[in-house]
């Protein structure tokens, strides 16, 4: 119950020549609210009154009560949209809600309430805490099922989902077995009624299983999106064929998203040989893609047991041998040199195509057809030399070059991968770019982000709109020096000095009465770069990682002639370390360099403990 210290709100009967107002996204029906939804603002759409004027106001109803914020008519006029958003609170609890709005003259006092439109807020997944197994036929209660067990029962295994806790219509159950899915059934008003559902098993799905046993259960999605349990299990081997005659298919994990491109070829496709019915030791499989034969395997100890019996790795040049499309894959078993088998076909779709020039290597990840990047800097000084980005270009843009390709195609797409950055310089292939190389350019801050080397990887791929697969180029090797002009130059700035600090890295009342100072080293290339920006945080033990309001100290300070060569202290006062007290003080500063670019000194830390025992702080 929830108890409230405001006057009560009185209730009025709506006004059905209001118009209805109505949420978009509640189910039209019935007014569910999905989890979904509920994750969203909730808005009640409404449109200004026949009789509204300039002033008056509307305001929500929940189950009839006037609540939320009120809204006033400025320049609406009437017919036109409004909208009242539904506090997130009145949606936490689950139930059946009813919402509508208060048409308010606040002239005359007058109230009119539209007609309330049913709202339901579920968050409780169907069934509970438990969900009972499904009931199978007693042809299945010996724990086997079988051929002709099921051509009797008309090739049809039907099984019955009990009633259930929540047991609503529009609820979604889907079966499992094992890890495949069965068949999926929408419960309908009178199966709610009956407080059972039947589900069919057909042939076809039971023999794509193989002669497995496996656990069969169910889960249930209510329409609100609450997700069920698992339900008990039921297991049972099902030996649908007598006298295997057709194996179950290969498996492809690869072709899973539809094909088998560029990329899977590289890493060698992996196919997985089923557990097949009767499996032996000595058993010889091939595997065929399309119509070539791969060399035979023959199964070991163990093998016959296992699930895959083994996995077999297809090189990429037996990929390539049936060429792009549809390809079917299938294997057949010989024992004692007969055939006793042959699989399923699995069909699958092969890309290997790649965008601008085809790989004359492709055991290889890099697509030799493609020219190496040249990477020129450009400051224009006559010591230019490709491939290296030296201390004249270093605060500039680059140029790289890539050699034109006659099958290079209009939106062809390059990116351009500068050394560990994960963001590319991207062009697109226009048509004045035909028979010409490209030039793109690399911007500053990218190399900037990236620093200086010896040997700063640079490689771009190829990709084209449909096309699922990437080429890439060989890496070259790009020479980056730094001016060594930034503040504090090659090696950086030195970490900030707490001079006071004692043997313990402690600054107290004993060796700071008046305050602490916190020296900043002078520093290469202070005469360029003067502008310091100081900061020290103060943390007490009782406010954790939150600064100590006033115990903080940042500010700028340009440096002169003489502190740009001894170095330069600043004070943390005797109030700051005292707001402290008891904890922590960080201090580092940071220099403004060449173009706005700041540079950041080392954090140095402190412990700060100013308490006196029996005086405090």
């Amino acid at each position: 119950m929830c108890n409230s210290h405001q006057p009560p709100l009185v209730t009025r009967r709506s006004n059905k020549a209001l118009p209805i107002p109505n949420v978009p996204v509640a189910d039209p029906i019935d007014g569910l609210l999905t989890l979904e939804d509920l994750q969203q603002p909730v808005v009640l759409n409404l449109v200004v009154w026949p009789e509204a004027a300039v002033g008056h106001s509307y305001q929500l109803t929940w189950n009839s009560v006037l609540t939320g914020e009120k809204k006033y008519i400025t320049t609406e006029q009437p017919g036109d949209a409004l909208t009242l958003d539904i506090p997130p609170g009145l949606l936490a609890s689950d139930g059946n809600y009813d919402a509508g709005y208060g048409a308010i003259n606040e002239v005359g006092g007058q109230t009119a309430y539209s007609p309330e439109i049913p709202l339901i807020v579920d968050r409780t997944a169907p069934g509970g805490t438990l969900l009972a197994a499904m009931v199978f036929p007693v042809e299945t209660h010996d724990g086997v099922l079988t051929s002709a067990e099921l051509t009797a029962l008309g090739d049809v295994l039907t099984t019955e989902v009990p009633g259930y806790t929540g047991m609503a219509w529009g609820d979604r159950i889907r079966t499992f077995w094992g890890d495949v899915v069965g068949p999926e059934h929408t419960v309908t008003t009178s199966e709610v009624n009956e407080d059972l559902v039947m589900l069919n098993f057909t042939r076809a799905f039971l023999e794509s299983l193989g002669d497995v046993e496996e656990p069969a259960y169910f889960t249930v999605t209510d329409r609100a999106g609450n997700v069920s349990i698992n339900s008990l299990s039921k297991t049972f081997k099902l030996f649908l064929q007598e006298i295997p005659q057709d194996y179950p298919a290969p498996v492809c994990v690869q072709a899973d998203d539809g094909v088998i491109d560029d990329a899977d070829a590289r890493a060698t496709v992996a196919v997985d040989i089923p557990q097949y019915p009767n499996a032996q030791v000595g058993d010889k499989v091939t595997l065929y893609w399309g119509s070539h034969p791969l060399p035979e395997v023959t199964l070991q100890a163990g093998d016959e047991t296992s699930d895959p019996v083994f996995t077999l790795n297809v090189p990429y040049a037996a990929v390539a041998l049936s060429g792009d499309g549809d390809v079917d894959l299938h294997y057949e078993v010989r024992r004692n040199e007969l055939a006793v088998g042959s699989s399923l076909r699995l069909s699958v779709n092969v890309n290997l195509t790649l965008a601008g020039p085809q790989d004359p290597d492709p055991e290889t990840p890099e697509n030799e057809a493609l020219d190496l990047p040249i990477i020129r800097g450009t400051s224009g000084n006559p010591n230019n030399e490709d491939n290296v980005i030296d201390e004249d270009d270093f605060l500039l843009e680059a140029t790289a070059v890539i050699g034109w390709k006659d099958e290079f195609a209009i939106s062809d797409r390059i990116s351009l991968y500068w050394g560990s950055q994960t963001t590319p310089v991207v062009y697109t292939l226009r048509s004045s770019d035909i028979d010409r190389d490209l030039l793109l350019t690399i911007p500053n801050e990218l190399m900037a982000a990236e620093g200086t080397g010896d040997a700063i990887k640079v490689a771009y791929t190829v990709t084209h709109a449909g096309n699922p697969n990437t080429s890439r180029s060989a890496a070259q090797n790009v020479i980056v020096r730094s001016q060594g002009e930034l503040p504090g130059g090659p090696d950086g700035l030195l970490r900030p000095v707490f001079t006071n600090a004692n043997q313990y890295n402690a600054i107290s009342p004993v060796n700071s009465p008046d305050g602490t100072p916190v020296f900043i080293p002078a520093y290469i290339n202070a005469d360029k770069y003067p502008r310091v920006s100081v900061v020290f945080h103060g943390y007490n033990r009782a406010n954790g990682d939150t600064p100590v309001p006033g115990g903080s100290v940042e500010f700028t300070h340009v440096l002169d002639e003489f502190e740009q060569v001894d170095g330069y202290s600043f004070r943390v006062t005797a109030q700051q370390l005292s707001l402290i007290c008891e904890g922590r003080g960080e201090a580092y500063y940071r220099v403004e360099g060449p173009d706005g670019l700041m540079v950041n000194s080392p954090t140095t830390d402190v412990i700060i403990t100013m308490a006196i025992p029996g005086q405090g702080c």
